[in-house]
């Protein structure tokens, strides 16, 4: 029963830690998803070091699977009456902050890809006790987005609330290199909430 499974993992906001000023190495550990795999199904686990190496788990168990395939209703199994973070519909602007994390800036366009990758998932996310603990939502062309728990507890929330936190990152933190064949956009940062997760968006330690 989903009660059962996120009882207890969200505590009062009083027991967050502060979110670190600065990571510049991406403390990986797994996360774990849990959702509905077929219409009408049961709630289901799985775990593994990012989002989309836990979908390529249950498309080995269900042949096709996609998280575009997903059950997706419109509550996303709401965890209403519960802590969740992603009662917020915006991020905070203040506990933004720029060109730290990871290990250098990003591409935003694969940033952003990454982004739109997140949206798809349903289902609710669940990462461990912090400090400073981040499982990897997505990672290409050397350009990852994270995860990180910062309180003393474990933390589930809806997967696709943290795109919001993405976002804010390459909305706020932009910078432009220009040559003879193009401009790119780079980005490169950490959005906190008073919850005590936090999301990366930077060049990984290790080149994805």
């Amino acid at each position: 029963m989903l009660t059962s499974l996120v009882s207890g993992m969200l505590l009062a906001a009083t027991s967050v830690m502060a979110i670190p000023a600065s990571l510049q190495g991406l403390i990986s550990t797994d996360i774990t998803w849990t959702g509905q795999v077929v219409a009408n199904g049961p709630m289901v686990n799985f775990t593994g070091p990012s989002l989309r190496i836990i979908e390529q788990q249950i498309a080995a168990v269900y042949p096709g699977f996609t998280w575009a395939t997903a059950p997706q209703p419109e509550d996303d199994f709401s965890l209403s009456g519960l802590n969740v973070d992603d009662t917020q519909d915006d991020t905070n602007p203040s506990m933004l902050s720029c060109w730290e994390g990871g290990a250098g800036d990003a591409d935003a366009s694969h940033i952003t890809d990454g982004i739109y990758y997140l949206k798809t998932v349903p289902g609710y996310c669940t990462n461990g006790a912090g400090s400073s603990n981040c499982g990897q939502i997505s990672c290409s062309y050397n350009s990852a987005i994270l995860w990180c728990n910062n309180n003393k507890h474990t933390y589930t929330t809806h997967c696709k609330s943290l795109a919001k936190y993405a976002q804010a990152i390459v909305n706020g933190c932009q910078r432009i290199t220009r040559d003879s064949a193009h401009d790119t956009l780079w980005t490169r940062g950490t959005q906190g909430d008073e919850h005590g997760i936090s999301v990366i968006a930077a060049k990984p330690v290790v080149d994805c």
